[in-house]
């Protein structure tokens, strides 16, 4: 009974090690069949944009790349794609530095904006340019997609795809002067006027 369990014991450690053998060996296929969409593909993208922006950052404000948050965030529910920028400033942020912050606010907005966009044609209006990036951003390079035909998809996509940058106070100055961050937030396409300023005073 012994050398029959014994043997029962030995079978299955057998069968279990080349199952486990087969698994790890076909890992190339498991990964190669799993899904990646075009959705995927296009925030990546727009992930790696965003962090070539930082020297058109550092010409409005010389702060370490380590210190500045940039990310791509996505929500199923409000269906929307936030290109983020938060910066660490370390004055102003007041009601009476209202203009300034604003301003400066605004300049990054477009420098980040213009970066983005550099390699379209620069003598076409602006929502033609975001239109062009945005459409090659989710798209691969083996198709084209029919819906960049579509004005009202094109709206769309511009409608979905929004950055916003913030001036966020450092902790010194958030506990020094009690201050909140100021934000600007637009559209790819959104002229200067346009861009939505942010901001709370205590």
């Amino acid at each position: 009974m012994i050398k029959i369990l014994h043997s029962i014991l030995i079978i299955l450690f057998v069968f279990m090690s080349m199952i486990t053998k087969s698994i790890s060996s076909d890992i190339s296929t498991i990964l190669r069949n799993q899904q990646l969409t075009v959705f995927d593909i296009g925030v990546f993208r727009l992930q790696e944009d965003l962090k070539s922006t930082y020297p058109e950052i550092k010409k409005h404000k010389d702060v370490p790349y380590e210190d500045i948050y940039m990310d791509v965030v996505t929500s199923y529910r409000n269906n929307s794609v936030d290109l983020i920028i938060s910066i660490p400033v370390n004055e102003n942020l007041k009601k009476e530095n209202y203009m300034s912050d604003s301003f400066r606010c605004r300049n990054i907005f477009n420098s980040v904006r213009d970066h983005l966009l550099r390699n379209e044609n620069m003598s076409n209006y602006r929502f033609t340019m975001a239109t062009s990036y945005l459409t090659s951003i989710f798209s691969t390079p083996s198709s084209w997609p029919r819906w960049r035909y579509d004005q009202s998809v094109l709206e769309e996509l511009v409608n979905l795809v929004k950055l916003e940058v913030i001036l966020r106070p450092t902790t010194e100055l958030a506990f020094k002067d009690n201050v909140n961050p100021v934000s600007c937030k637009g559209g790819l396409e959104t002229e200067n006027n346009e861009i939505i300023i942010s901001m709370k005073y205590n």
